[in-house]
């Protein structure tokens, strides 16, 4: 869980404040079809779409799953097969340092970021879950990019 914090701050920016997304309204996680990571990195608008529904399909995971840390673990779990490529791109982007680059390219989407991760950070499941050890490695695994 540790891993959070910084994973949102790089993707989200400094949280902003208005309040959470409306979840009532909300469409089912999106239908997206798998990236290449290859070549995913090297398209940072690209990067940057898929990252921001990456973190509106967690927002509303956690916002589905209320207080049953069972359902959010199962539902960060699938997330984290859909969205593998872009935490994937996101890491090589960094590790290539072309930090500046991503954020210059996360700049025009920073509010709807900031939306998403007070949504994550603010979300039932997060209070309730937060020190569930297997709801803190489905969230870990989420993030953390394969070695």
């Amino acid at each position: 869980m540790k891993r959070l914090a910084l994973a949102l701050a790089l993707t989200a920016g400094t949280a902003c404040s208005a309040g959470p997304p409306p979840h009532a309204a909300a469409p089912p996680p999106a239908a997206t079809a798998p990236a290449d990571a290859g070549t995913l990195d090297q398209d940072l608008p690209r990067l940057v779409e898929r990252s921001l529904v990456m973190y509106q399909d967690v927002a509303r995971a956690l916002a589905d799953s209320g207080q049953d840390c069972a359902a959010a673990t199962a539902r960060l779990g699938r997330l984290a097969a859909t969205y593998r490529e872009v935490v994937t791109a996101n890491a090589k982007v960094l590790r290539d340092g072309r930090a500046q680059a991503l954020r210059a390219a996360l700049d025009p989407h920073g509010e709807a970021f900031d939306r998403s991760a007070q949504a994550i950070v603010q979300s039932p499941a997060m209070a309730s879950c937060a020190q569930d050890a297997a709801f803190a490695r489905a969230f870990d695994a989420l993030l953390e990019a394969p070695p």
